[in-house]
């Protein structure tokens, strides 16, 4: 009885997070043609650069809290004075984290080091982008196995600011439109999340001791969560210092389909993540790695799959949403296509197995290494390649990657065979 209650609880919130990543991923798809057909690809560049800039340092700020906060609430269940605890030290943790990123924007931008790239509405636009998704309490529904709601509520407000977006910006004198367009749905969602935790855990506490503490002992989840992430967030940055915003205008549209393909396997992770915690934490020797094992055989057949229907639809769904004007988009999109089934499977690895059973800390630090290692060979690459470099430099990273990960896979299976001997 207890297994039914738990699958069917896996299945409802990876059902309310697939519907969540449906839309994240459907909705940034839809902005392409919206945004490059009225704005032309040098002004869509520069809302991708900076959407880029906010995102990354928004990583900086989430620190890995959907995995490690996550954990923690999900072992907390039903313990309101803890999960009161644990929001409270995560929320300021996430404040200190990210006063002096604002401070170094603002200080950057007032002495002039951004004037080539960010004007006052574009700064404005990269602050607001940046504290709706660092301040997002998703981990808070996602440890608690409850993302039903929170997932309409950020369905809702994305399909609504699309619409917006569809009706007001039409050519590229509504440039600046567009900027409060964007922003306003995600900040909008992190406000009214907010005060639903805060209704649900009561007055939060300013515990500076404990919000260090998370700090601390968050960082290997951090490395392992945004290392990933702030390689393929900073990538348009760096891509726009080497090669010019009409190079970010052309490599972002694939990168984004590419981007979506890579996350589908995120929501059923972060489903099943807190189950094969508790399952794997509780031991058992050789058995308990068995269903972990089946599904990394199962998410690897999917994803070499979707790898060949992307092949097959890519050619066509990159003309339907540029039309003129990018043409070296579909080149990139080839090289790029082999990143989604590599990431897919790393993620898939360190999530179902390596961080589960304690492997957090080599996981990370593989992670981290490979990170950014694909920034320094992507950027190297576009001085003489532009987006296609940058593209290359990310697959030779993320197949490297894959190796390591597999070989720290078998290494645990065959210790899990030598304890359960």
């Amino acid at each position: 009885m207890a297994e039914t209650t738990t699958g069917v609880r896996v299945a409802r919130n990876a059902g309310a997070l697939y519907g969540v990543q449906l839309v994240s991923f459907l909705v940034p798809v839809f902005e392409i043609p919206i945004l490059a057909r009225a704005l032309g690809a040098e002004s869509y560049g520069q809302i991708l650069f900076c959407q880029a800039l906010a995102l990354t340092a928004s990583l900086l700020v989430e620190y890995g809290f959907n995995i490690n906060a996550a954990q923690q609430a999900a072992l907390a269940r039903g313990r309101l004075p803890d999960l009161n605890r644990l929001f409270s030290q995560v929320l300021l943790a996430k404040v200190l984290l990210a006063a002096p990123l604002v401070g170094f924007m603002l200080v950057a931008w007032g002495v002039g080091l951004f004037d080539q790239y960010l004007d006052a509405a574009l700064l404005a636009f990269v602050l607001a982008y940046f504290l709706a998704f660092g301040f997002s309490p998703m981990w808070y529904f996602q440890g608690r196995e409850r993302m039903a709601g929170p997932a309409l509520l950020d369905v809702g407000l994305r399909v609504c600011g699309l619409g917006l977006l569809a009706l007001m910006v039409r050519t590229p004198g509504d440039f600046i439109l567009a900027l409060p367009i964007l922003a306003i749905p995600p900040l909008l969602n992190t406000g009214l999340t907010t005060w639903w935790c805060r209704r649900e855990v009561g007055p939060v506490g300013w515990d500076l001791g404990g919000a260090c503490r998370q700090i601390r002992e968050g960082f290997h989840f951090f490395v392992y969560r945004s290392a990933s992430n702030l390689a393929m967030s900073a990538i348009p940055v760096f891509l726009g210092l080497t090669s010019g915003k009409r190079a970010v205008g052309e490599f972002a549209p694939p990168e984004k389909l590419i981007k979506g393909m890579a996350s589908l396997a995120m929501p059923f992770l972060s489903a099943v993540f807190p189950v094969f915690s508790r399952h794997l934490s509780a031991g058992g020797g050789a058995a308990a790695f068995r269903a972990p094992v089946r599904v990394l055989a199962a998410i690897g057949v999917l994803a070499v799959v979707g790898a060949g229907v992307g092949a097959w639809l890519g050619p066509w769904v990159l003309d339907l949403l540029l039309g003129q004007g990018f043409a070296g988009s579909l080149a990139i999109y080839y090289v790029l296509l082999a990143v989604a089934p590599l990431r897919i499977l790393n993620q898939s690895i360190a999530m179902v197995l390596l961080i589960p059973a304690g492997r957090a800390k080599a996981a990370s630090y593989a992670i981290s290494v490979f990170s950014a290692l694909a920034v320094a060979c992507g950027t190297a690459l576009s001085l003489p390649y532009g987006g296609l470099g940058m593209a290359a430099g990310l697959v030779a990273a993320e197949a490297a990657l894959l190796a390591v990960l597999i070989g720290m896979a078998l290494r645990l299976l065959r210790q899990g065979e030598g304890h359960g001997a």
